[in-house]
């Protein structure tokens, strides 16, 4: 007994841990993407050049200048497009642009509605004179070919159907010559018809895209052509975004929990795989 029991006790061990109940490890991999939710964890970010060119085009916005913010978005790309659209409306009232938001899905314009409420009281953004919310505005094509002409016209009511003619923010914005950037923020190919049908009217426009990661790298050459100036892609790049901004929102704690599920997952695989050769090299 005395010469089995020492040999028996690593391979006890590791048979153990290649045993753990999975209930387990679903608790261990709830508690590392809970807790950077509460603490927040900065982890050491590489800025990447698309998420730096978006942030120096809205940078190089004159203070008073008018942006549009587009976010056609829903529940389903939540996780990803909703830190874009608070990181990038961060930005313009920390600058002190107008702003105006609207989306061409219905959940986008709630959604949307909610993050500018919200960062307005925190930035002392008063409605109808710093920022409006055009609502939720149907038909891509219609609205944007509108626009380009007449922005009144195409946004004669916000989203509470009060007019907007005579709203301080809308001051001397006509028509698309008088816009200085537009933002789309979207799970969608939409950014082909803000190209095609809007950015080429004004030549001094500044189109920014914010799309889910999986869509980014089919963004690449417009941003190399210049119609896209700058493209902030999912959540990592709202993280970074944050960074450049100098806050601490929904991404930064975002990234913290993924990051974290990644290391446990990647010591989970490790430690099963030493598990594993030791028992095997045990049982030969």
């Amino acid at each position: 007994m005395a010469m089995t029991s020492p040999t028996s006790q690593p391979s006890d061990f590791w048979h153990r841990i290649q045993a753990i109940d999975r209930r387990v490890l679903y608790v261990l991999l709830l508690v590392v993407i809970i807790l950077p939710l509460f603490v927040p964890i900065r982890l050491p970010m590489v800025t990447m050049p698309s998420t730096q060119k978006l942030y120096q085009a809205i940078e190089s916005i004159p203070e008073g200048g008018f942006v549009i913010v587009s976010a056609t978005w829903s529940g389903g790309t939540r996780a990803e497009n909703m830190p874009q659209t608070e990181a990038i409306l961060r930005h313009l009232m920390k600058r002190r642009l107008r702003v105006a938001v609207f989306s061409f899905d219905q959940q986008g314009s709630q959604f949307s509605y909610n993050i500018a409420s919200r960062l307005a009281k925190e930035y002392n953004y008063e409605y109808g004179k710093d920022w409006v919310h055009w609502g939720f505005r149907p038909i891509v094509g219609v609205v944007m070919k509108s626009l380009v002409r007449d922005i009144p016209g195409t946004f004669t009511t916000d989203r509470d159907g009060k007019p907007t003619k005579d709203m301080e923010v809308m001051k001397g914005i006509r028509d698309i010559k008088d816009v200085d950037a537009i933002v789309e923020i979207a799970a969608s190919g939409i950014y082909m018809d803000w190209i095609g049908l809007v950015v080429g009217a004004n030549p001094n426009l500044k189109f920014g895209f914010c799309p889910t990661a999986v869509m980014a790298p089919e963004t690449y050459p417009y941003m190399d052509s210049g119609q896209i100036v700058g493209i902030m892609e999912g959540m990592r790049g709202a993280a970074e975004y944050e960074q450049l901004i100098r806050a601490t929102g929904l991404a930064t704690k975002g990234m913290g929990s993924i990051s974290l599920a990644h290391v446990l997952i990647m010591l989970l695989i490790i430690i099963g795989n030493i598990g594993y050769i030791a028992t095997r090299a045990r049982g030969r």
